[in-house]
C-alpha cells in the first residue's frame, strides 16, 4: 500500500521524531553522538533548512524544523536518516540485519507562538526527563547545550526566547502541555490553539482530530 503524501509546508515549524527499530539503541557512544550532530551540518548544506531546537537520546532523535522551502523537511529527513542508518550498520558491524529506524519518520506542525515554546522546551528538557543527567543543560547533545556554549548547527528561531530560557527549559512544561504534546506527536497532529489546528488539518489535508469520548460536559 502506498504512503500517504505529506504536505509539508515552508514556513512552518515542525517537531520530527524517529525512534531505533523495536526501541533499540541508535547511539552507543560520544562519537555516535557527535557524528550525527555532524551529518546534521551536512544534511542542512544538501538541503537548505533552519534547525532551532533538537535532541539526541539513546534510541530516539527529536527535531524542531522550520524550513524555507515546501517539502525541504522530508528532503532533509530523507537523506539524514539513510546516511545515518548505513554509518550505524558499518560501525556496528551489522550490515543487512534489518532497519535501524522504526519506520518513516514522524513530523506534526506547531503554532509559532506559545506552543513553540513549550515543544522546544519539552524537547530540550528530554534528558533530565529520561534520567540520562540532572539538569537539561548538562546533555551536550541537546540543542540547548549549544546556545549555551556555540555550534554550528541552530538557525535563529522564528521567536526570540527569553532571557531565563534554561530555568525555564528546568521547570519543564506542566503536565497538562506535556499530555497534549506527547498526543500530539504520536498521532502526527498539529499543535496549537483549535483555531489554529482546524486550519492546519485543512492545509495539510490531514483527516480531523478524533472527537472526546463520552458525554461533553456540562457548561
Amino acid at each position: 500500500m502506498p504512503r500517504t503524501r505529506r504536505h509539508i509546508h515552508a514556513g512552518t515549524v515542525y517537531h520530527v521524531h524517529n525512534r531505533g527499530n523495536e526501541r533499540a539503541r541508535i547511539f552507543n557512544n560520544d562519537n555516535d553522538y557527535r557524528g550525527y550532530l555532524g551529518l546534521m551540518e551536512e544534511a542542512a548544506v544538501r538541503v537548505p533548512m533552519r534547525v532551532v531546537g533538537f535532541s539526541l537520546m539513546p534510541n530516539h532523535v527529536h527535531l524542531l524544523l522550520w524550513p524555507e522551502d515546501d517539502g525541504a523537511v522530508s528532503a532533509y529527513m530523507k537523506w539524514l536518516t539513510g546516511t545515518h542508518a548505513l554509518q550505524h550498520r558499518f560501525r556496528s558491524v551489522s550490515v543487512g540485519t534489518g532497519h535501524v529506524y522504526q519506520g518513516r519518520f514522524k513530523c506534526h506542525a506547531v503554532q509559532t507562538e506559545g506552543y513553540y515554546y513549550t515543544c522546544l522546551n519539552y524537547i530540550e528538557g528530554n534528558a533530565p526527563r529520561a534520567g540520562l543527567v540532572t539538569r537539561a543543560e548538562y546533555w551536550p547533545w541537546s540543542s540547548l547545550f549549544e546556545r549555551i556554549h556555540g555550534g554550528n548547527i541552530l538557525s535563529d528561531g522564528p521567536l526570540s526566547l527569553p532571557g531565563n530560557w534554561v530555568d525555564i527549559v528546568t521547570a519543564g512544561p506542566g503536565a497538562e502541555q506535556l499530555q497534549e504534546l506527547r498526543a500530539c506527536a504520536r498521532g502526527s497532529r498539529p499543535y496549537g490553539t483549535p483555531e489554529w489546528v482546524e486550519q492546519a488539518v485543512a492545509s495539510h489535508h490531514l483527516l480531523p482530530p478524533p472527537l472526546p469520548r463520552g458525554r461533553p460536559k456540562r457548561r
